[in-house]
Protein backbone atom coordinates (compact mmCIF):
# COMPACT_ATOMS: atom_id res chain seq x y z
CA UNK A 1 0.00 0.00 0.00
CA UNK A 2 0.88 3.80 -0.19
CA UNK A 3 2.54 4.73 3.00
CA UNK A 4 -0.10 6.94 5.07
CA UNK A 5 0.56 10.56 4.94
CA UNK A 6 1.65 13.24 7.91
CA UNK A 7 3.16 11.79 11.10
CA UNK A 8 3.14 7.88 12.14
CA UNK A 9 2.01 6.74 14.95
CA UNK A 10 4.31 5.65 17.80
CA UNK A 11 5.44 2.25 16.66
CA UNK A 12 5.88 1.31 20.60
CA UNK A 13 2.04 1.74 21.02
CA UNK A 14 -0.42 -1.47 21.19
CA UNK A 15 -1.74 -1.51 17.73
CA UNK A 16 -5.35 -0.06 17.27
CA UNK A 17 -7.70 -3.88 16.97
CA UNK A 18 -9.71 -2.82 13.74
CA UNK A 19 -12.73 -5.55 13.15
CA UNK A 20 -14.80 -5.45 9.92
CA UNK A 21 -18.30 -6.14 9.88
CA UNK A 22 -19.53 -7.22 6.10
CA UNK A 23 -22.27 -9.15 4.57
CA UNK A 24 -21.75 -10.75 1.13
CA UNK A 25 -24.85 -10.74 -0.99
CA UNK A 26 -26.30 -8.01 1.10
CA UNK A 27 -24.21 -5.06 0.56
CA UNK A 28 -20.81 -6.96 0.68
CA UNK A 29 -17.71 -4.80 1.24
CA UNK A 30 -19.02 -1.46 0.26
CA UNK A 31 -16.36 0.20 -1.85
CA UNK A 32 -13.63 -1.64 -0.50
CA UNK A 33 -13.94 -1.25 3.07
CA UNK A 34 -12.49 -4.41 3.58
CA UNK A 35 -8.66 -2.78 2.14
CA UNK A 36 -8.96 0.38 4.24
CA UNK A 37 -7.02 -0.87 7.52
CA UNK A 38 -4.46 -2.68 5.17
CA UNK A 39 -1.09 -2.14 6.68
CA UNK A 40 -2.30 0.87 8.44
CA UNK A 41 0.50 1.61 10.89
CA UNK A 42 -0.74 1.52 14.64
CA UNK A 43 -3.51 -0.66 13.35
CA UNK A 44 -4.15 -4.48 13.05
CA UNK A 45 -7.23 -6.28 11.86
CA UNK A 46 -8.57 -8.62 14.26
CA UNK A 47 -11.83 -10.16 12.97
CA UNK A 48 -14.36 -10.34 10.26
CA UNK A 49 -18.28 -10.70 10.56
CA UNK A 50 -19.96 -11.88 7.62
CA UNK A 51 -22.93 -14.59 7.75
CA UNK A 52 -22.10 -15.64 4.77
CA UNK A 53 -19.15 -18.52 5.14
CA UNK A 54 -17.78 -17.82 1.78
CA UNK A 55 -17.58 -14.46 2.06
CA UNK A 56 -16.35 -14.86 5.16
CA UNK A 57 -13.56 -16.98 4.19
CA UNK A 58 -12.20 -14.88 1.50
CA UNK A 59 -12.26 -11.54 3.53
CA UNK A 60 -10.23 -13.76 6.35
CA UNK A 61 -7.95 -15.01 3.83
CA UNK A 62 -7.74 -11.16 2.09
CA UNK A 63 -7.42 -9.39 5.12
CA UNK A 64 -5.36 -12.01 7.25
CA UNK A 65 -7.34 -11.50 10.14
CA UNK A 66 -7.64 -14.65 12.55
CA UNK A 67 -10.66 -14.98 13.74
CA UNK A 68 -14.59 -14.40 11.76
CA UNK A 69 -17.95 -14.61 12.99
CA UNK A 70 -21.46 -15.33 11.38
CA UNK A 71 -22.74 -12.77 13.92
CA UNK A 72 -21.29 -9.68 14.35
CA UNK A 73 -22.86 -8.57 17.88
CA UNK A 74 -20.93 -11.97 19.18
CA UNK A 75 -17.51 -10.30 17.23
CA UNK A 76 -18.11 -7.12 19.33
CA UNK A 77 -18.85 -8.67 22.39
CA UNK A 78 -15.68 -11.16 22.14
CA UNK A 79 -13.28 -8.88 20.28
CA UNK A 80 -14.11 -5.26 21.77
CA UNK A 81 -11.98 -3.36 18.79
CA UNK A 82 -10.82 -0.23 18.64
CA UNK A 83 -12.52 0.15 15.43
CA UNK A 84 -15.52 -1.23 13.80
CA UNK A 85 -15.66 -1.07 10.24
CA UNK A 86 -19.13 -1.53 9.39
CA UNK A 87 -18.47 -2.32 5.28
CA UNK A 88 -21.93 -3.28 3.83
CA UNK A 89 -23.01 -0.70 1.43
CA UNK A 90 -26.86 -1.76 2.29
CA UNK A 91 -27.51 1.59 3.49
CA UNK A 92 -30.95 0.15 6.19
CA UNK A 93 -28.67 -1.30 8.29
CA UNK A 94 -26.37 1.08 8.97
CA UNK A 95 -28.66 3.13 11.85
CA UNK A 96 -28.72 -0.27 13.43
CA UNK A 97 -25.43 -1.76 13.61
CA UNK A 98 -23.67 1.68 14.22
CA UNK A 99 -26.02 2.46 17.44
CA UNK A 100 -24.74 -1.30 18.39
CA UNK A 101 -21.16 -1.14 17.65
CA UNK A 102 -21.11 2.02 19.49
CA UNK A 103 -23.16 0.76 22.48
CA UNK A 104 -19.86 -1.29 23.04
CA UNK A 105 -17.49 1.14 22.62
CA UNK A 106 -15.50 0.92 19.67
CA UNK A 107 -15.41 3.85 16.78
CA UNK A 108 -16.79 3.38 13.66
CA UNK A 109 -15.52 3.80 10.16
CA UNK A 110 -18.25 3.59 7.44
CA UNK A 111 -19.54 2.76 4.07
CA UNK A 112 -21.44 6.04 2.96
CA UNK A 113 -23.79 7.02 2.63
CA UNK A 114 -24.20 7.59 6.05
CA UNK A 115 -28.41 6.17 6.54
CA UNK A 116 -31.56 6.46 5.04
CA UNK A 117 -32.73 9.62 7.29
CA UNK A 118 -31.34 12.47 9.16
CA UNK A 119 -32.95 11.37 12.05
CA UNK A 120 -31.46 8.05 11.63
CA UNK A 121 -28.17 10.25 11.61
CA UNK A 122 -29.13 12.16 14.78
CA UNK A 123 -29.35 9.05 16.72
CA UNK A 124 -25.76 7.31 15.23
CA UNK A 125 -23.86 10.90 16.01
CA UNK A 126 -26.19 10.63 19.55
CA UNK A 127 -24.54 6.92 20.24
CA UNK A 128 -21.01 7.66 19.16
CA UNK A 129 -20.94 11.16 21.34
CA UNK A 130 -22.00 9.63 24.93
CA UNK A 131 -19.98 6.76 24.25
CA UNK A 132 -17.04 9.51 23.69
CA UNK A 133 -16.40 7.29 19.90
CA UNK A 134 -15.72 8.31 17.04
CA UNK A 135 -17.80 8.49 13.70
CA UNK A 136 -15.94 8.44 10.53
CA UNK A 137 -17.66 8.13 7.02
CA UNK A 138 -15.57 7.15 4.24
CA UNK A 139 -16.18 9.71 1.29
CA UNK A 140 -13.48 9.09 -1.18
CA UNK A 141 -12.83 12.26 -2.35
CA UNK A 142 -11.65 13.75 1.26
CA UNK A 143 -8.47 10.76 1.00
CA UNK A 144 -7.75 11.41 -2.45
CA UNK A 145 -4.59 14.04 -2.69
CA UNK A 146 -5.30 15.37 -6.89
CA UNK A 147 -9.12 16.65 -5.10
CA UNK A 148 -7.81 18.14 -1.66
CA UNK A 149 -4.57 19.18 -2.39
CA UNK A 150 -4.84 20.28 -6.17
CA UNK A 151 -8.16 20.78 -7.09
CA UNK A 152 -9.49 22.93 -3.73
CA UNK A 153 -6.23 24.68 -3.42
CA UNK A 154 -6.67 25.77 -7.37
CA UNK A 155 -10.49 26.77 -7.66
CA UNK A 156 -9.61 28.68 -3.91
CA UNK A 157 -6.04 30.34 -5.65
CA UNK A 158 -8.18 32.02 -8.51
CA UNK A 159 -7.30 29.76 -11.34
CA UNK A 160 -10.64 29.62 -12.73
CA UNK A 161 -11.37 33.39 -11.50
CA UNK A 162 -13.81 33.26 -8.98
CA UNK A 163 -16.24 30.00 -8.99
CA UNK A 164 -19.93 30.90 -9.63
CA UNK A 165 -21.36 28.38 -11.16
CA UNK A 166 -21.18 24.39 -10.77
CA UNK A 167 -23.07 21.44 -12.80
CA UNK A 168 -23.33 17.81 -11.64
CA UNK A 169 -23.74 15.14 -14.06
CA UNK A 170 -25.02 11.54 -12.78
CA UNK A 171 -24.49 8.65 -13.65
CA UNK A 172 -26.24 7.10 -16.80
CA UNK A 173 -26.90 3.54 -16.20
CA UNK A 174 -28.74 1.86 -13.76
CA UNK A 175 -27.83 3.87 -11.08
CA UNK A 176 -28.41 7.11 -13.05
CA UNK A 177 -31.91 9.03 -12.00
CA UNK A 178 -33.14 9.61 -8.92
CA UNK A 179 -32.89 5.92 -7.63
CA UNK A 180 -29.56 6.40 -5.99
CA UNK A 181 -29.25 10.10 -5.97
CA UNK A 182 -28.86 10.09 -1.82
CA UNK A 183 -25.57 7.50 -2.72
CA UNK A 184 -24.00 9.64 -5.66
CA UNK A 185 -24.77 12.62 -4.87
CA UNK A 186 -23.25 13.22 -1.76
CA UNK A 187 -19.53 12.76 -3.17
CA UNK A 188 -20.25 15.90 -5.05
CA UNK A 189 -21.76 17.97 -2.29
CA UNK A 190 -18.87 17.38 0.05
CA UNK A 191 -16.62 19.31 -2.74
CA UNK A 192 -19.44 21.70 -3.29
CA UNK A 193 -19.40 22.06 0.70
CA UNK A 194 -15.57 22.58 0.82
CA UNK A 195 -16.09 24.99 -1.60
CA UNK A 196 -19.06 27.33 -0.72
CA UNK A 197 -20.34 26.00 2.32
CA UNK A 198 -24.29 25.50 3.32
CA UNK A 199 -26.47 25.92 0.74
CA UNK A 200 -29.10 28.86 0.53
CA UNK A 201 -31.95 26.88 -0.82
CA UNK A 202 -33.06 24.40 -3.74
CA UNK A 203 -35.17 23.83 -6.11
CA UNK A 204 -35.45 20.49 -8.46
CA UNK A 205 -37.98 18.53 -10.52
CA UNK A 206 -38.38 15.12 -10.29
CA UNK A 207 -39.54 12.93 -13.57
CA UNK A 208 -40.72 9.31 -14.73
CA UNK A 209 -40.18 8.63 -18.12
CA UNK A 210 -40.08 12.40 -18.95
CA UNK A 211 -43.21 13.20 -17.08
CA UNK A 212 -43.42 15.01 -13.37
CA UNK A 213 -43.00 11.65 -11.03
CA UNK A 214 -46.06 11.91 -8.93
CA UNK A 215 -47.09 10.13 -5.83
CA UNK A 216 -48.03 7.03 -7.83
CA UNK A 217 -44.47 6.51 -8.66
CA UNK A 218 -43.76 5.92 -5.46
CA UNK A 219 -41.32 2.98 -4.37
CA UNK A 220 -38.98 1.05 -2.34
CA UNK A 221 -35.63 1.83 -3.39
CA UNK A 222 -32.12 -0.42 -3.48
CA UNK A 223 -29.71 -1.19 -0.58
CA UNK A 224 -33.08 0.11 2.53
CA UNK A 225 -32.70 3.35 1.15
CA UNK A 226 -36.61 3.67 1.83
CA UNK A 227 -38.77 5.46 -0.36
CA UNK A 228 -37.85 7.08 -4.25
CA UNK A 229 -39.22 8.05 -7.23
CA UNK A 230 -38.56 8.84 -10.57
CA UNK A 231 -36.00 8.22 -12.65
CA UNK A 232 -34.33 11.59 -13.47
CA UNK A 233 -33.74 14.43 -11.42
CA UNK A 234 -32.73 17.95 -12.01
CA UNK A 235 -32.26 20.17 -8.81
CA UNK A 236 -30.77 24.09 -8.61
CA UNK A 237 -28.81 24.79 -5.36
CA UNK A 238 -28.11 28.46 -4.45
CA UNK A 239 -25.11 30.04 -2.27
CA UNK A 240 -24.67 33.59 -1.89
CA UNK A 241 -22.09 33.71 -4.74
CA UNK A 242 -22.17 30.48 -6.45
CA UNK A 243 -24.97 28.14 -7.44
CA UNK A 244 -24.76 24.44 -8.59
CA UNK A 245 -26.82 22.63 -10.89
CA UNK A 246 -27.41 18.89 -10.46
CA UNK A 247 -28.85 16.23 -12.53
CA UNK A 248 -29.25 12.53 -13.49
CA UNK A 249 -31.11 10.73 -16.08
CA UNK A 250 -31.25 6.81 -16.40
CA UNK A 251 -29.75 6.20 -19.64
CA UNK A 252 -28.31 3.34 -21.65
CA UNK A 253 -25.35 2.39 -19.31
CA UNK A 254 -22.73 3.27 -22.22
CA UNK A 255 -22.29 6.87 -21.10
CA UNK A 256 -20.77 7.49 -17.92
CA UNK A 257 -21.22 10.89 -17.86
CA UNK A 258 -20.58 11.23 -13.91
CA UNK A 259 -18.60 14.12 -13.17
CA UNK A 260 -18.40 17.87 -11.95
CA UNK A 261 -17.54 20.76 -13.99
CA UNK A 262 -17.17 24.31 -12.18
CA UNK A 263 -17.00 27.34 -14.37
CA UNK A 264 -15.36 30.35 -12.88
CA UNK A 265 -15.26 33.88 -14.19
CA UNK A 266 -12.23 32.79 -15.83
CA UNK A 267 -11.79 29.43 -16.92
CA UNK A 268 -13.23 26.19 -15.57
CA UNK A 269 -12.36 22.88 -14.18
CA UNK A 270 -13.79 19.49 -14.44
CA UNK A 271 -13.21 17.04 -12.24
CA UNK A 272 -14.66 13.10 -12.89
CA UNK A 273 -16.12 11.51 -10.41
CA UNK A 274 -14.84 9.18 -7.42
CA UNK A 275 -12.93 7.60 -8.74
CA UNK A 276 -11.64 7.25 -12.47
CA UNK A 277 -9.13 6.21 -14.34
CA UNK A 278 -6.89 8.74 -15.99
CA UNK A 279 -6.06 11.90 -14.54
CA UNK A 280 -8.42 13.34 -12.11
CA UNK A 281 -8.03 17.45 -12.41
CA UNK A 282 -9.03 19.20 -15.83
CA UNK A 283 -8.68 23.01 -16.36
CA UNK A 284 -9.92 24.93 -19.40
CA UNK A 285 -9.05 28.66 -19.86
CA UNK A 286 -12.94 29.38 -20.92
CA UNK A 287 -15.68 29.82 -18.95
CA UNK A 288 -17.94 28.12 -21.39
CA UNK A 289 -15.32 25.29 -23.10
CA UNK A 290 -16.81 24.29 -26.65
CA UNK A 291 -17.81 21.08 -27.56
CA UNK A 292 -16.10 20.54 -31.02
CA UNK A 293 -12.72 21.30 -32.32
CA UNK A 294 -10.81 22.21 -29.12
CA UNK A 295 -7.84 21.00 -27.59
CA UNK A 296 -6.68 23.35 -24.99
CA UNK A 297 -7.88 21.19 -21.38
CA UNK A 298 -5.04 20.49 -19.69
CA UNK A 299 -4.53 18.18 -17.07
CA UNK A 300 -3.26 19.60 -13.23
CA UNK A 301 -2.27 16.16 -12.12
CA UNK A 302 -0.73 13.22 -14.03
CA UNK A 303 -2.23 9.75 -14.92
CA UNK A 304 -0.49 7.47 -12.39
CA UNK A 305 -1.63 4.50 -13.64
CA UNK A 306 -4.26 3.30 -11.18
CA UNK A 307 -7.44 2.07 -11.84
CA UNK A 308 -10.29 3.49 -10.30
CA UNK A 309 -10.64 0.88 -7.19
CA UNK A 310 -7.26 1.06 -6.55
CA UNK A 311 -7.51 4.74 -5.98
CA UNK A 312 -9.98 4.28 -3.82
CA UNK A 313 -8.63 1.90 -1.88
CA UNK A 314 -5.10 4.49 -1.68
CA UNK A 315 -7.74 7.00 -0.34
CA UNK A 316 -9.00 5.01 2.30
CA UNK A 317 -5.39 3.98 3.42
CA UNK A 318 -5.23 7.88 3.70
CA UNK A 319 -8.26 8.01 5.56
CA UNK A 320 -8.05 5.16 7.79
CA UNK A 321 -4.35 6.44 8.94
CA UNK A 322 -5.74 9.59 9.43
CA UNK A 323 -8.58 8.12 12.04
CA UNK A 324 -6.02 5.91 14.19
CA UNK A 325 -3.76 9.92 14.43
CA UNK A 326 -7.09 10.76 16.00
CA UNK A 327 -7.94 8.00 17.84
CA UNK A 328 -4.32 8.58 19.84
CA UNK A 329 -4.69 12.00 20.18
CA UNK A 330 -2.84 13.12 17.42
CA UNK A 331 -3.00 15.96 14.41
CA UNK A 332 -5.22 13.47 12.08
CA UNK A 333 -3.53 15.23 9.27
CA UNK A 334 -6.69 15.67 7.19
CA UNK A 335 -10.31 16.62 7.29
CA UNK A 336 -12.31 13.23 7.60
CA UNK A 337 -16.31 13.50 7.08
CA UNK A 338 -17.74 12.52 10.70
CA UNK A 339 -21.14 11.53 11.04
CA UNK A 340 -22.11 14.86 11.78
CA UNK A 341 -20.87 16.35 8.68
CA UNK A 342 -22.22 13.07 6.58
CA UNK A 343 -26.03 14.26 7.68
CA UNK A 344 -25.47 17.16 6.36
CA UNK A 345 -24.29 16.09 3.00
CA UNK A 346 -27.73 13.89 3.26
CA UNK A 347 -29.62 16.40 3.92
CA UNK A 348 -28.49 18.44 0.89
CA UNK A 349 -29.95 15.50 -1.46
CA UNK A 350 -33.11 15.05 0.66
CA UNK A 351 -33.85 19.04 0.05
CA UNK A 352 -34.52 18.20 -3.59
CA UNK A 353 -37.02 15.32 -3.00
CA UNK A 354 -38.43 17.97 -0.46
CA UNK A 355 -38.54 20.68 -3.42
CA UNK A 356 -40.39 18.40 -5.80
CA UNK A 357 -42.93 17.59 -3.18
CA UNK A 358 -43.55 20.58 -2.35
CA UNK A 359 -43.39 21.70 -5.73
CA UNK A 360 -41.43 24.93 -4.28
CA UNK A 361 -38.00 26.00 -3.19
CA UNK A 362 -36.76 24.54 -0.54
CA UNK A 363 -34.71 26.27 2.30
CA UNK A 364 -31.41 24.47 4.03
CA UNK A 365 -31.38 23.49 6.01
CA UNK A 366 -34.14 20.48 5.27
CA UNK A 367 -37.38 21.12 7.42
CA UNK A 368 -37.51 17.56 8.14
CA UNK A 369 -35.64 14.80 9.88
CA UNK A 370 -37.39 12.21 7.90
CA UNK A 371 -37.27 11.17 4.39
CA UNK A 372 -39.52 13.70 2.66
CA UNK A 373 -40.76 11.08 0.53
CA UNK A 374 -42.46 9.38 3.85
CA UNK A 375 -45.09 12.58 4.00
CA UNK A 376 -45.84 12.77 -0.22
CA UNK A 377 -49.47 11.45 0.61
Amino acid sequence: MDEPDGPHLARDLPDLKVAIIGHTGRGNYGHWLDEAFDGVVGTQVVAVADPDDAGRARVLAKTGASRGYADYRELLDRERPDIAVVASREIGDHHRVVLEVAARGSHVYLEKPVAASPAEVDEMVAACDAAGRHLVVAHPWRGHRAIQEVALPALRSGLIGEPRVGRVFGMGGRHGGNELFIDLAPHFFDLLWQLAGDPLWCQAHVTEHGRTSTVADLRRGDEGMGLVAGDGITAYYAWDRFTAHVESYRGDGREVPYRVDIHGTEGTMSLPGPMSAGPDVWVHPLVNPPLRGDDRWRSLVDDDGLSGDRKWVRAHHRMAAAMARLIRGDAPGLDLVTGRHAGRLLEMAYLAHASHVEGRRVDFPLPTRHNPYNAWR
